[in-house]
């Protein structure tokens, strides 16, 4: 749509194309990569089988981008995957999940996040 705002006193006409600035603001913002959300979906996919999990949102904004896991569709989220970075791909992003409260785990790598997740198997020696 394009919006033509007139202006009298100066003679001077301003166009202002608002799918154009939609565009150019949506440059900013930080999404999750195929790889990213694969490697969370296939997690989410599993606490699903289990029970654990019902819902999940997703979430972009300016220099953030969150997946947010819920237990009941109207609660408020059990946890969230959080990706910041600066300017997009460019940088390294920085994942943590939050809890309610507070930050479980940080790094650099989705899937030493997501690690926390799984389960540990233990092997244990009786004698």
């Amino acid at each position: 749509m394009t919006i033509i705002k007139f202006n009298i006193k100066n003679n001077n006409i301003n166009v202002k194309n608002t799918s154009l600035n939609k565009v150019m603001s949506e440059k900013n913002l930080i999404f999750f990569s195929k790889f990213e959300l694969t490697a969370i979906l296939n997690l989410y996919s599993k606490q699903v089988s289990k029970g654990s999990w019902r819902d999940y949102a997703l979430d972009s904004q300016i220099d953030i981008a969150i997946f947010s896991i819920y237990r009941h569709t109207h609660d408020k989220p059990l946890y969230q995957i959080i990706k910041k970075s600066q300017k997009g791909f460019r940088n390294k992003p920085e994942f943590s999940i939050k809890n309610e409260v507070s930050i479980i785990n940080k790094s650099n790598e989705i899937l030493t996040i997501l690690s926390k997740f799984e389960k540990k198997l233990s092997i244990r020696n009786y004698r």
